[in-house]
């Protein structure tokens, strides 16, 4: 029995990852219920202004970006297509209108040009990064003059025996690791950019506004 449930969830970690078929279709759905309290953490970190441009990158289902109908222009990436065709169906009205893009993609090669985006968010897909001074380059490549990264994770003691992200699917991380590899991606002060929240009664989470380009 306890083979099998380790086989299940697995096979959950590995739609986390990447939802796909039907699973991923049922997976997409927890996920949007389960992110909530993340995603509106960020979004209040951020205040995101009128005039400004977004980027989620791993947008999931577009729940982020429905959120912030104040930008002036919202983007989103996800490697997965199913989560592309959510977001795209979420954001039908601003697609139209020209205000919003929606692409599949790699958080480690975003599809965008230099200097594009004001406030960037990662909430949730660091446990399937396995560089992140890397990925922070990228983001800084694609930011402008005063932009912020924001990103969520579950912080490893909460994510302790959760069958669905084991370590065999997802990275964890401590508040004194992420510190440690935002330092590598040269963040100045990166202690001070990495917070503790707490998501649920059982679920703490780290929060990192990290400034991405001096203006």
């Amino acid at each position: 029995m306890a083979a099998l449930l380790d086989r299940a969830a697995l096979g959950i970690g590995r739609q986390l990852a990447l939802p796909s078929g039907l699973a991923g279709r049922l997976v997409g759905t927890a996920m949007h219920f389960a992110n909530r309290r993340p995603t509106d953490r960020l979004i209040e970190a951020l205040a995101v202004r009128p005039g400004e441009r977004i980027l989620d990158i791993g947008c999931g289902d577009g729940s982020l970006l429905a959120g912030l109908p104040q930008a002036f222009f919202r983007a989103g990436i996800d490697r997965s297509p199913l989560m592309v065709r959510r977001t795209r169906r979420r954001l039908s009205a601003a697609l139209a209108e020209g205000r919003a893009m929606v692409r599949e993609g790699d958080m480690m090669r975003l599809p965008f040009g230099a200097g594009a985006f004001d406030r960037l968010f990662a909430s949730n897909i660091l446990y399937f990064c396995s560089d992140v001074p890397a990925f922070v380059a990228e983001c800084r490549r694609v930011a402008r003059p005063g932009a912020q990264l924001g990103i969520y994770v579950t912080a490893a003691e909460s994510m302790q025996g959760w069958r669905v992200a084991s370590h065999a699917t997802h990275r964890h991380f401590t508040g004194g690791g992420l510190v440690a590899e935002l330092e590598q991606a040269g963040i100045a002060g990166a202690s001070a950019c990495v917070r503790e929240v707490q998501v649920t009664a059982r679920v703490t989470g780290l929060l990192a506004v990290v400034p991405l380009r001096a203006r």
